[in-house]
């Protein structure tokens, strides 16, 4: 028999959740003209700057500003500084959404196992009515067990996660 934990019991009001959606579509909107979006592909082959890497691009900006001899014709420094600046003002601000967003996924995660476990435990309760010839359990229990195609004609299934 299954039982039910519930480590998570949230309810988000209709305001809160307003407020999250309009904040995100200014995010969106503030961020679009800045964002670019890349194929698998074209990513694979780019160099990549991590943590450690931007002290030095850093340090490299700095030379080149104090020693701007050894600046080679066909580096554009202007345009390596804007790049920096970009890595510098975005770098934070993608830190806090991907811990937003893995946050999201543990609780949607969490939220989802419990409401399934919930229903599987609901579809059981019915399953057994249905068995039983109690009355009106028959059509819901037809209609929930189609989660379960190809598992119906067994009498005894092993294999019905609902059991």
């Amino acid at each position: 028999m299954m039982t039910q934990q519930n480590n998570i019991a949230v309810e988000i009001p209709a305001e809160t959740m307003q407020r999250i959606t309009d904040g995100i579509a200014r995010l969106q909107a503030d961020l679009a003209p800045f964002m670019v979006s890349l194929t698998p592909d074209q990513k694979m082959g780019m160099a990549k700057m991590g943590d450690a890497t931007v002290a030095f691009v850093n340090k490299a900006i700095t030379y080149t500003e104090s020693n701007p001899e050894f600046v080679p014709s066909f580096l554009n420094v202007h345009d390596m500084v804007v790049d920096g600046n970009v890595v510098s003002l975005l770098a934070p601000v993608s830190k806090i959404i991907s811990q937003i967003s893995a946050n999201l996924e543990d609780t949607l995660t969490l939220s989802g196992s419990e409401a399934y476990i919930a229903a599987l435990i609901y579809y059981n309760a019915v399953k057994a009515a249905a068995k039983n010839s109690i009355p009106g359990a028959k059509t819901i229990y037809e209609d929930l067990s189609q989660r379960f195609p190809g598992r119906r004609k067994t009498r005894r299934s092993t294999n019905d996660p609902a059991q």
